[in-house]
């Protein structure tokens, strides 16, 4: 696993919260960790993110390690950008532009991807994710909703034992990121923090 410096833990906390997804990663996790994770923060203020995802983590892998949502997921990604562009001497205004000209599909895709408020893709225009939130048609039905929830019925076949039904409850209301302005929030707090 790539480490750009002892110094730089914010970076590989999020990495490996990322991709610790299975007890089969708990011997890396158990390698890798260090108290000064509990100490960590996200960058942006949202109900959505709670800085106890941090202060209840151990040494010892469990299954409340992992970032679960889309929402905390598309967040330590935000965040792991900002980082990697702070450690190579790029300035925000050359990292936005570099997410601009050569990352156009994502930039696309994160212009038309909604999440609920438990931090759930609701719908997303993004090919990548088959399946993944209501389809165009019934996502127009239900995006102007300010409150309740809506659900969806999918056929799941991740585990064993095979397909099963499963239901699947979305909070409105719903809403989209902002992924350059998500970058200048991180970089500022990395600022304030003196990363």
């Amino acid at each position: 696993m790539p480490i750009l410096s002892d110094a730089n833990r914010r970076f590989e906390i999020r990495t490996l919260l990322l991709n610790c997804l299975s007890s089969d990663y708990s011997e890396l996790w158990g390698e890798r960790f260090d108290s000064a994770y509990c100490s960590a923060r996200w960058t942006k203020q949202d109900l959505r993110l709670t800085d106890d995802r941090f202060t209840r983590l151990t040494g010892e892998w469990n299954w409340s390690v992992p970032l679960r949502t889309d929402f905390e997921r598309r967040q330590a990604l935000i965040e792991i950008d900002v980082l990697a562009a702070r450690a190579l001497a790029l300035t925000l205004a050359e990292l936005c532009t570099i997410y601009r000209i050569q990352f156009p599909v994502l930039r696309q895709n994160e212009k038309d991807t909604w999440y609920d408020r438990r931090g759930r893709i609701v719908f997303t225009c993004s090919k990548a994710l088959p399946g993944v939130g209501f389809s165009r048609t019934d996502w127009e039905k239900i995006k102007n909703l300010t409150s309740g929830a809506v659900m969806r019925t999918i056929e799941d076949d991740t585990l064993p034992g095979g397909p099963r039904e499963r239901v699947i409850e979305y909070l409105a209301p719903f809403d989209m990121c902002d992924r350059e302005a998500d970058y200048a929030t991180a970089w500022k707090f990395f600022d304030e923090a003196g990363a």
